[in-house]
């Protein structure tokens, strides 16, 4: 699976996406959702009396924000069999009702790899959030694995 890419390609932003303003309810459904129960996150009230003086939104809340594009449009042609090989979380400051969240996407990293079922290509796309205040709400390392896809054999 010889894979020829231009490493200019990496660390480069290839899509920006704005989110928000991310309404309280947003927040309030994510929580409940998940079975959340502390006050932090599913009481506005309550949370007033909190660390962070009012409602924040969970960690994971981040995990809902994408880039618009999946990968630069100049990037060499995967194969289409692929998956999403997890996730780094770096997190930063808490999202809050209100709040703009703005995603920026680079290529971190771009290998390939022998496994068990033969060669692969790992793609690391890190997603750097940032709110209004350009505070680091997350950076998340997302990795897929794509996988050479096997030509039919002759007898079925």
């Amino acid at each position: 699976m010889a894979l020829t890419f231009d490493r200019a390609l990496l660390g480069r932003e290839f899509d920006r996406t704005e989110y928000g303003p991310i309404a309280e309810g947003e927040i309030l459904e994510f929580a409940r959702s998940l079975g959340e129960r502390r006050p932090l996150y599913v009481d506005p009230v309550a949370a007033r009396q909190g660390p962070f003086n009012g409602l924040v939104a969970m960690p994971a809340f981040c995990l809902r924000f994408r880039s618009r594009r999946f990968y630069p449009t100049d990037m060499p042609v995967l194969s289409r069999s692929g998956f999403d090989a997890g996730k780094d979380v770096e997190f930063g400051v808490p999202i809050r009702p209100g709040d703009m969240v703005t995603v920026s996407a680079v290529v971190k990293d771009l290998y390939e790899k022998t496994g068990r079922s033969g060669p692969m290509v790992i793609v690391v796309i890190r997603f750097v959030l940032l709110n209004q205040r350009s505070e680091t709400v997350a950076i998340i390392d997302n990795r897929f694995i794509h996988r050479e896809t096997a030509a039919p054999s002759a007898h079925g």
